[in-house]
């Protein structure tokens, strides 16, 4: 991803480990494309006696900027604590993606991704704070997204934004036997099912004594562990009522 200008001082950037020398080791800022340093008493919060024990080239790291003019950019890795260099990777990798929305959204328009920088991408990231951010809005709130975009990029970021931000979801089902020795085993079965449906649980009828229980959801483990607890306890319930069952997942 590309941002404009020069990071601020204080501001956490994703690097990459471009060459390393005995006392520093040199890194490419990636979201702004520009060089910067690290001397070898800001890689660790230990004394580093070979900083190849600590960093090697391609290496990517997120660094703290210290310092910064137009001749050089002063970074560090041990001012930057774990958790923020995961968030810092995690929104990186999320910007990353919807950079990808916006190349696909300038292609539907036959405008390069650098056109697409510099038409409308600079002008999202200012907006909105970011292209991550933009394509959230745009699926969200699109009378917002509306009033701050040009008429002629709506439709192709607002389409890549509904195709890409549609959530997966999981199916599950399983196959279930029920038999109720009661004179209306029938009419027992068929509650005991009744009340095991719900907006998640759909319950078809195979063929006596074949049932099919289908889940869904939006995590695989979710819902499975929903469609086998919703086994057992018809199974349980058809116990209690002078019948048996048993079940098997099959998908």
């Amino acid at each position: 991803m590309k941002k404009q200008g020069y990071p601020e001082r204080g501001e956490l950037v994703v690097c990459k480990i471009v060459k390393l020398y005995p006392n520093s080791a040199f890194a490419k800022l990636i979201e702004y494309d520009k060089t910067g340093m690290v001397h070898v008493s800001e890689v660790a919060s230990r004394w580093v006696r070979d900083i190849r024990e600590f960093l090697k080239e391609n290496q990517y790291v997120v660094c703290r900027v210290m310092y910064v003019d137009k001749e050089s950019i002063s970074l560090s890795i041990k001012r930057v604590r774990k958790e923020q260099a995961n968030s810092k990777l995690n929104e990186f990798k999320r910007e990353r993606k919807a950079e990808k929305m916006l190349e696909l959204a300038g292609k539907s328009l036959k405008k390069s991704l650098d056109e697409a920088y510099k038409e409308i991408g600079h002008k999202l990231q200012d907006e909105f704070g970011s292209l991550t951010k933009a394509f959230e809005i745009a699926l969200k709130n699109p009378d917002l997204f509306k009033k701050r975009v040009p008429k002629v990029w709506i439709d192709a970021l607002t389409d890549i934004a509904k195709k890409k931000y549609i959530e997966k979801t999981y199916k599950v089902s399983a196959e279930l036997k029920l038999m109720c020795y009661e004179p209306n085993g029938i009419d027992v079965i068929k509650d005991v099912l009744s009340h095991a449906r719900n907006k998640d649980i759909e319950i078809r009828y195979i063929s006596t004594p074949n049932y099919l229980i289908i889940g869904n959801g939006k995590s695989y483990k979710e819902v499975e562990s929903m469609v086998e607890g919703t086994c057992k306890n018809i199974v349980k319930e058809i116990g209690k009522n002078n019948g048996e069952g048993n079940f098997k997942i099959i998908e």
